[in-house]
């Protein structure tokens, strides 16, 4: 019997599994940024300023104002 306990995959498999990995990371940082650019214009329209310290809370969908060091 055989001791082997790992085969390496097949290059065309590795190099399909590296490509995709590489193509979703780039996609979400293309949708983060799109958010990000999104959030800044709504918090734009909405009046609502991170100097004031506005942030986005995404666990509630809302945003909400942080206690600022002068309060």
């Amino acid at each position: 019997m055989s001791d082997v306990t790992s085969i390496p995959i097949p290059i065309a498999l590795k190099e399909l599994i590296l490509s995709n990995n590489q193509l979703l990371k780039n996609y979400q940082e293309d949708l983060t940024n799109k958010v990000l650019v999104a959030n800044r214009e709504m918090m734009t329209l909405l009046g609502l300023s991170e100097k004031d310290g506005w942030v986005i809370d995404l666990q509630t969908l809302s945003y909400v104002k942080s206690p600022t060091p002068k309060e």
